[in-house]
């Protein structure tokens, strides 16, 4: 249940996005991905694929992501090598995957294709290299992936890849001058909370490559609907009233979504939350600004019991800079 909320200001050659990813609390991510796979160097967000080629071997790939290619690639660490975004420093292509991952042998999974898609010279060319590599290189190696949706965009173009899981790839081109969501189940025509998201943007100011100008977007961000229940009762539901959120049951059954501390699982990486919010302006001179916030958790910790002390972030103070006008 992660949320990507975007605009596209060919007016002003810019592009901007916000977007939270939620998965297992357990499962290692960013600093703590980097320790357990041995990295030198241990941070979240960077050139993990440049700086350690090793990494190119873990993951599967579309594209020829050589080291020359992936020195400006800058995105977040999964475990499995790949990544959830990734981002170019001198083109501002911006990449973000939401996909679910296999547990199949027979399926790679598609964390790799972010890396693929950034070292394209714009957005255009790495849809096209979707659209026409994707498909005969599964045939080739004879793997299945799992369906996904990814935005790929920069300051020109912005589009959403859609992967069904078996033949069909198609590439939908949005509009600029207006806000849009996704989220894993697609833009959000298709989602309520996606719906009420995009409904807010569109009548608050846009951000821009400057950190503070990002406050009215990350409190809508951060917000609820006013009907919400309160986390602590037994009608909160995550995927309908939360963008940010808090430890939740990733189950099939009739508790699905709930608080897992009032419906608690017996298998620990059911519990989910959302781990890492992220912002990103890309504008002329390629990628201008990039922020994120976290959260670790390690398997020999207990479930948070107060929410308010986990730091989810509602301010542009609560956010770490990686990049910061550099290129302005």
């Amino acid at each position: 249940m992660s949320t990507c909320m975007f605009l596209l200001d060919r007016q002003n050659h810019r592009f901007v996005a916000v977007e939270s990813r939620d998965h297992s609390i357990y499962r290692p991510h960013g600093f703590q991905a980097a320790r357990e796979l041995g990295l030198t160097h241990r941070f979240s967000y960077g050139p993990h694929w440049h700086d350690n080629p090793e990494l190119r071997d873990r993951i599967w790939t579309i594209g020829n992501a050589t080291e020359s290619a992936s020195a400006e690639v800058v995105g977040g660490l999964d475990i499995d090598g790949g990544t959830w975004l990734a981002l170019h420093r001198r083109t501002g292509v911006y990449c973000r995957i939401l996909t679910e991952t296999p547990d199949d042998p027979e399926f790679v999974s598609p964390r790799g294709l972010p890396i693929d898609c950034a070292t394209a010279e714009s957005a255009r060319e790495a849809v096209r290299l979707l659209e026409t590599r994707l498909r005969p290189a599964l045939e080739e190696s004879g793997k299945r992936m799992p369906g996904f949706h990814m935005l790929v965009a920069d300051p020109r173009d912005a589009f959403v890849v859609a992967f069904d899981g078996a033949d069909s790839v198609t590439a939908t081109a949005l509009p600029d001058g207006r806000p849009h969501v996704l989220t894993e189940s697609g833009p959000a025509a298709d989602d309520e909370s996606g719906k009420r998201l995009q409904s807010l943007a569109e009548s608050a100011a846009a951000p821009d490559e400057k950190l503070t100008s990002w406050a009215p977007w990350l409190t809508l961000f951060a917000s609820r609907p006013d009907d919400a229940p309160d986390y602590s009762t037994e009608n909160w539901v995550a995927s309908a009233h939360s963008t940010i959120r808090p430890p939740y049951r990733d189950t099939e059954d009739r508790n699905r979504h709930k608080n897992v501390a009032l419906f608690p699982v017996t298998d620990p990486s059911q519990a989910a939350w959302t781990k890492s919010v992220s912002i990103y302006s890309a504008g002329k001179t390629g990628a201008e600004l990039f922020a994120y916030n976290e959260r670790q958790l390690f398997d020999y910790q207990p479930l948070p019991s107060d929410v308010r002390r986990v730091g989810f972030p509602t301010t542009p103070d609560d956010f770490f800079v990686v990049i910061a006008n550099e290129n302005s």
